[in-house]
């Protein structure tokens, strides 16, 4: 007889759950699922300093938009995507910070687990786009004609 993957995977779950025990807790550990998981001095560190951040980005954004016009327009794109981004960044983790800690009911669920990872992906963006430009920089500096050759504008 022929077993279907889904049909495998259910017998693995059914064995699985039938020798959980819990028994196997320690009478010491209280399962509380509305515990908190940041104390209240924790939570505004964390407060001031995506506040912090966020006012950074905004004003550099004011700055990029606005005052800068000298710059070569691929770095100013580049500069205003990256505040962008870590803006964006930014304001996802703390308002899903807050709903963690004040909505505990939505913690559990699949797609909130999701969206943490989307503004992770945020900051690791930024860290990529951070060093493609220590990459561009190496490459001016150490072959300035390769470099040359290669970043002209096509206009």
């Amino acid at each position: 007889m022929s077993l279907t993957s889904t049909e495998i995977w259910n017998e693995m779950l059914s064995r699985l759950n039938s020798t959980y025990n819990t028994s196997m807790i320690p009478p010491n550990v209280v399962m509380n699922p509305t515990k908190r998981h940041v104390t209240f001095a924790s939570q505004m560190v964390l407060t001031l300093v995506y506040i912090t951040g966020v006012i950074g980005n905004v004003s550099a954004l004011v700055i990029l938009f606005h005052r800068d016009k000298r710059r070569n327009r691929k770095h100013l794109l580049m500069l205003r995507c990256l505040a962008i981004n870590d803006l964006v960044a930014l304001l996802g983790m703390m308002v899903q910070m807050y709903i963690t800690i004040y909505v505990g009911s939505v913690m559990s669920t699949r797609g909130f687990c999701s969206l943490r990872v989307v503004w992770r992906l945020f900051g690791l963006f930024s860290g990529c786009v951070a060093i493609v430009m220590a990459a561009e920089r190496w490459l001016a500096l150490t072959r300035p004609f390769v470099y040359q050759k290669v970043s002209q504008d096509p206009r």
